[in-house]
């Protein structure tokens, strides 16, 4: 009996001391991990998996108290203990918990910078704000009489905010009085004292007070913006005389005077041209017998892409009918991709070396096919193939890239079929003539762009404020067996930005990422290099 009792208080004190200390074997290690997240209006996110955040910056016309969520991705086995929201506000930082055999929480943090400017006849550098006590401060030439200042325009608020009407005190005569006009840029006003601008913002009226102040110039080189093969130069003066750049290769005797330079109020502006890769110059601004102090700069790269002549290939099973071709020397750069190591277990390669039709060495062929559970379009572009999802694919589009090219040039050649395939919400295009697409994105992501198929989360052209440069060719026109030299002019957003990451995608079938085009059109594409 005393064995029987002992043994049942052994029991019961090991069933209360298991609720009492965690027994870590059992259950299996499951990550709670983020690895995507969009919101609507979000031009940038970073995930940090080590302290559980998202950053998220909004663009100037989202909305951060009302926030759409597009997508937020989990790893697998891990859900939201809410459900996936359908807005957030992020106008505080945000918990979300995620849950696996535990719970973690993370946090998001969202920032939504504003541009702010005011241009004036005659200004130097730009204006100097106080956010905090909505405050400005604008500096013209010393020659610019502060009696009579020409404002150009001017933004004080987020996106949308209209300068409404302006109020100073000024001289009529021998009295002061004070006065108030409705602004309608450009204006000429008279801006000896304080000024305050009234401005509509969301519904609101928020004022700023703008001084304008005099300022001694200098002669002076103030930026260089320096590309592989020219630089954009600005520079400030008085306002006075005829000034003009000299450049020349640092530790050259010989300077050469730059003809059509860009002379502003105290600004002066040139695209110096003809300049050497990876080269250092220096340059300066001459008016008269004044000489401004030299500047450095040295050109960039003109970089290319690893494997852009497609001669670089290998398959770990090359006989086989359905090879997953990889468009890259194995060990060697991984600079392109394509849908291969999903579709190829159902229809084989849909992108595949070419080494007889070719503009020389090897060449890249794209067939658009359909499985039983897909149409799979023939596509190669730089980044990285992710995982099957649902019936679409996650890939990774971007690879490592800081250059400024003017163009993409290269060959293809096109055969189309009518398009046979097609989603429910592009069943209306059926019987038209497929397209093929080639196309370049120049972004300053923090990271490559990943894209899902399934949810319909691609790259937005139109709305991306990362994106720096875009170009694109579209066509359904067949070039009868041959190849045809192609070039795509890059449309530069701005001017002073630097990207981080190249996507150069090319596909048989333009609409392969809705499921939509025509079995059988077939890309052939070779010796792809950028200009600089």
């Amino acid at each position: 009996m005393k064995v029987m009792r002992y043994l049942a208080w052994m029991l019961a004190f090991l069933t209360v001391t298991s609720c009492l200390f965690d027994n870590d074997l059992s259950y299996p290690n499951i990550s709670a991990d983020i690895l995507s997240f969009q919101v609507e209006g979000q031009t940038s996110v970073r995930i940090d998996n080590e302290l559980r955040e998202i950053h998220v910056e909004l663009s100037e016309s989202a909305d951060p108290a009302h926030v759409k969520v597009l997508d937020i991705t989990l790893s697998e086995g891990a859900r939201l203990t809410e459900g996936v929201p359908q807005y957030l506000d992020l106008t505080a930082p945000v918990a979300l918990t995620v849950k696996t055999y535990g719970e973690t929480v993370w946090t998001i943090y969202a920032t939504q910078p504003v541009i702010r400017y005011i241009n004036v006849e005659n200004q130097v550098g730009e204006a100097e704000f106080d956010v905090k006590n909505r405050s400005a401060v604008v500096y013209v030439s010393s020659s610019q009489s502060l009696s009579a200042v020409t404002i150009l325009d001017m933004k004080l608020e987020r996106e949308g905010s209209e300068v409404v009407s302006t109020t100073a005190t000024i001289t009529v005569g021998k009295q002061t009085v004070e006065q108030t006009l409705e602004c309608v840029f450009p204006m000429t006003l008279e801006c000896v004292m304080l000024r305050k601008f009234t401005v509509l913002s969301e519904g609101e009226t928020v004022e700023w007070i703008v001084r304008v102040l005099n300022k001694e110039v200098a002669v002076e080189v103030t930026s260089v913006n320096a590309w592989a093969r020219h630089a954009y130069v600005t520079a400030l003066f008085d306002g006075k005389g005829d000034p003009y750049f000299e450049y020349r290769r640092s530790g050259e005797d010989l300077w050469t005077k730059v003809m059509d330079a860009a002379v502003t109020g105290t600004g002066v502006s040139a695209d110096i041209g003809d300049l050497v890769p990876e080269t250092s110059y220096e340059v300066r601004l001459v008016n008269g017998e004044m000489m401004s102090d030299p500047e450095t700069f040295v050109t960039e790269e003109a970089s290319q892409v690893p494997n852009m002549s497609f001669d670089d290939w290998y398959s770990p099973d090359p006989s086989s009918a359905k090879a997953v071709w990889y468009p890259y020397a194995i060990g060697g750069i991984h600079a392109w991709d394509s849908a291969n190591p999903g579709a190829a277990a159902f229809i084989g390669s849909s992108t595949v070396p070419e080494e007889s039709f070719v503009v020389k060495g090897m060449a890249a062929k794209l067939e658009s096919k359909y499985a039983v559970i897909a149409f799979a379009a023939g596509n190669i572009y730089t980044g990285k193939f992710g995982k099957i999802a649902g019936v679409g694919a996650e890939l990774d589009w971007g690879y490592e890239f800081s250059s400024r090219p003017s163009a993409l040039k290269g060959y293809y050649s096109y055969a189309p079929k009518p398009i046979d395939k097609a989603d429910k919400a592009k069943e209306e295009l059926i019987g038209q003539m497929d397209k093929c697409q080639i196309q370049v994105i120049l972004a300053d992501w923090d990271a490559p762009f990943r894209i899902n198929t399934t949810k319909g989360h691609f790259v937005d052209i139109e709305k991306d404020e990362h994106i720096i440069a875009f170009g694109r060719i579209e066509t359904d026109q067949a070039t009868g067996g041959e190849y045809k030299e192609f070039t795509i002019d890059l449309e530069y957003r701005t001017k002073t930005r630097k990207p981080k990451y190249v996507v150069i995608s090319a596909c048989a079938s333009y609409l392969g990422d809705y499921f939509t085009g025509g079995v059988g059109s077939t890309l052939y594409v070779d010796e792809f290099e950028f200009v600089y």
